[in-house]
């Protein structure tokens, strides 16, 4: 069924045409990546679908009564309450059901009125079947999925940081699902765990997605079709990202094979006509030059490609074979941040370094070239290791010095030679005077690049070096480093980057570091095999306990007791960790069930993860009871549960 009809659509600001007019629709399932330079119109075509803005000429037929839900790129989340409320106001009317459910049954307790019965019946039927029971799991499913810890549902949404509130606004729109989905830029401010969340909710999302994003691999795993806006016009092909722009490298072969073609049998004529205009073949030569002026009104254009930049970053002189080596580090200021196993860092390994915003990365990187100090042990650098990098903050380039000002002060050029670097960064004539402070993030991030490729390290620390940067941008960083021949720390987001680059990856997590001695392939296939448990330490403390608990004075019947206790705790710790897994599963398959608006299954659902809740909680109670029974004679902790709310 076709959601969204674009009839000969067309949308210029004065004099800038941002495209031409074009036709297209969009129907149940499509799930489309809206590519295109910065700057060519993505975020202004998704507002003219979502009927903020008006083109200029041409239609936009909407389905009737289709729910359109739009994630600006600089989302915002308006709210009085906490987040947790203000995820709840996407379920106002089932809210309102619940609480005329519960006034009816305040009312059923005096009386025994039938037709109140009955109007109770069918309004919790009702209810049921519109995922009354699933609100609360659904909800804490988004926001957890985005990144929010339980502990912070109940903050203010007043007192959310930018990135908080944007994260928020994203699950406000995930958590009740509409028919069309149109999202700018939705990764910003996500780290790993939710990139993966969000990856999997769009896939398992029924209705359509039209999605703006510099994130690859997103692009890739989601999209089954993809639109580009390129020179005005709005292009259309299928498959995700990578697919696209195979076809789109074989569309302009063939059309740049058809003008050449075109052009040297032009040319041809043309040398015929001249030679032969007044000669003996002047009939031939006429018939010719009648055929080359119907040929005029048929001309193929050339086609044309976007620019790109074009970047190598030098080394003068190669480092050691190690480059760099650490022992019994810790990384933080007043305290540790997380500790380090002892590394040993050798010349041409490519480190990818990951872990939840704000565990410490970019401290790290800062740690290991000696701008912030150990906060204890020691970090070695190898013979001849010099550091160069890129800082995802890009430190001096916000000033009112000119982007010529900038090169020029941080190199040994001419004039005339900054000029020519800067246009193999996209700055061209009048663009190398534009202030720094006025640069867009993509075009800041290009004079950071710039910079790097005049420095001539050979070990290269990188912090988010894709953050604003356009897709094809992207692939030439991607390209540069798989050339560079020195060695590389990288911290990045950017899962497709990683996955091409990386040779290992460090993972900064709960106040450790881990080093996977393979690529980011190897490291996500090891998540996916990891079976531990948080039970698992309970367990093993409880039957170390078991084991060695070991009292001569006691009597047989005492040991008997302890013996038995402790089995019982053993049997509800396995119960606990079966619960949990179940509670999980059945939050997945909510979330995917309200996606596909299976209203049958969300009821089926509800209803079970109410009874596994249920069941849960009595578990636990019983399992607090029975290790209390041990404290005279054990150390037995709770069991410490990913799911403590339960």
């Amino acid at each position: 069924m076709s959601l969204i009809q674009l009839e000969q659509i067309e949308k210029s600001f004065g004099t800038q045409l941002l495209f031409l007019p074009s036709s297209t629709q969009v129907s149940r399932g499509d799930k489309i990546a809206l590519i295109g330079d910065n700057g060519t119109g993505k975020s202004t075509l998704l507002e003219i679908i979502a009927g903020i803005q008006q083109p200029t000429s041409g239609n936009v037929h909407r389905a009737r009564s289709m729910r359109i839900g739009y994630l600006p790129q600089h989302a915002r989340l308006k709210s009085d309450g906490t987040l947790y409320q203000s995820l709840q106001e996407a379920f106002s009317s089932l809210l309102d059901m619940q609480a005329e459910l519960r006034h009816m049954e305040s009312q059923m307790a005096d009386t025994t009125n039938a037709e109140l019965l009955h109007s109770y019946d069918n309004l919790l039927h009702t209810f049921g079947q519109q995922g009354g029971y699933t609100v609360d799991a659904r909800i804490k499913a988004a926001l957890i999925g985005v990144g929010f810890t339980r502990e912070s549902i109940s903050k203010p949404v007043d007192r959310l940081s930018g990135g908080e509130e944007a994260r928020a606004a994203l699950a406000r729109l995930l958590v009740d699902p509409p028919d069309l989905l149109l999202l700018d830029e939705p990764t910003n401010h996500l780290d790993f765990s939710a990139l993966d969340w969000l990856e999997e909710t769009l896939i398992a999302f029924s209705g359509a997605i039209i999605l703006v994003s510099h994130d690859r691999h997103l692009l890739d795993r989601v999209a089954n079709r993809t639109w580009e806006i390129a020179f005005g016009e709005l292009l259309f092909y299928r498959g995700g990202y990578t697919r696209s722009r195979v076809a789109r490298k074989a569309k302009f072969a063939q059309q740049q094979q058809a003008y050449t073609e075109q052009q040297e049998y032009i040319k041809r004529q043309e040398e015929f006509i001249r030679r032969h205009h007044a000669g003996q073949k002047h009939r031939q030569a006429k018939d010719r030059e009648k055929k080359l002026q119907r040929i005029t009104g048929e001309l193929i254009a050339q086609p044309r490609q976007s620019k790109h930049m074009s970047l190598t970053i030098p080394i003068k002189t190669p480092s050691g074979k190690q480059a760099l080596q650490t022992r019994g580090l810790q990384v933080g200021f007043t305290s540790a941040l997380f500790s380090c196993p002892d590394l040993t860092l050798y010349r041409g390994e490519r480190v990818a370094i990951i872990g939840p915003n704000g565990c410490g990365k970019t401290t790290l990187l800062e740690t290991l070239i000696g701008n912030v100090a150990p906060f204890a042990g020691t970090v070695h650098m190898g013979y001849k290791v010099m550091p160069t990098g890129y800082n995802q903050q890009q430190e001096g380039l916000y000033r009112n010095e000119t982007v010529l000002d900038i090169i020029l002060a941080r190199s040994s050029l001419t004039i005339a030679q900054a000029r020519g670097l800067l246009g193999r960064f996209l700055f061209s004539k009048d663009e190398v005077s534009k202030q720094m402070k006025t640069l867009s993030g993509g075009e800041r991030s290009r004079v950071a690049l710039a910079i790097l490729s005049l420095m001539e390290g050979n070990l290269l620390l990188l912090d988010e070096p894709t953050n604003h940067l356009d897709l094809a941008s992207q692939e030439v960083l991607e390209a540069t480093l798989l050339a560079y021949k020195g060695t590389i720390l990288l911290v990045s987001h950017d899962r497709a980057l990683l996955d091409t680059v990386a040779t290992q990856v460090w993972e900064v997590e709960r106040g450790r570091l881990r080093v996977f001695s393979g690529g980011y392939a190897y490291y996500k296939e090891h998540l996916a095999t990891k079976t531990t448990h948080p039970q698992s330490n309970q367990k093993k403390q409880t039957r170390e306990l078991r084991n060695t608990r070991k009292d001569p004075e006691r009597s047989t019947r005492n040991k008997y007791h302890q013996q038995r206790l402790l089995r019982d705790i053993e049997q509800l710790e396995e119960e606990i960790e079966h619960l949990e897994k179940e509670l999980n599963k059945i939050e997945r398959d909510l979330l995917i069930a309200t996606n596909h608006a299976d209203t049958a299954k969300v009821a089926e659902l509800g209803s079970k993860y109410e009874r596994f809740k249920e069941r849960l909680d009595r578990c636990y109670a019983d399992w607090e009871k029975a290790t209390e029974k041990t404290k005279p004679w054990s150390k037995v902790q709770g069991p410490k549960s990913k799911n403590s709310n339960h």
